[in-house]
């Protein structure tokens, strides 16, 4: 029960951040257009999810390593 717990409450993290991100760049896109700074937005973006990810894996990995 616990690790359905923590994938839900980690996925719910995923979609959280994601639209935080989706609307920083609606934001950036509305205000400048499709320009270096969307790119840069979008890297940045990226970047966040992907240090997430791999954050919350290595957080479920060290629980679930301390659980056994």
């Amino acid at each position: 029960m616990w690790r359905f717990g923590f994938v839900m409450w980690a996925g719910w993290q995923m979609v959280r951040w994601g639209a935080v991100c989706a609307l920083v760049l609606w934001l950036v896109y509305l205000w400048q257009g499709f320009n270096g700074a969307f790119v840069l937005a979008v890297l940045t973006a990226i970047g966040g999810l992907a240090g997430l990810r791999v954050t919350l894996r290595s957080l479920y990995q060290r629980e679930s390593a301390e659980r056994r």
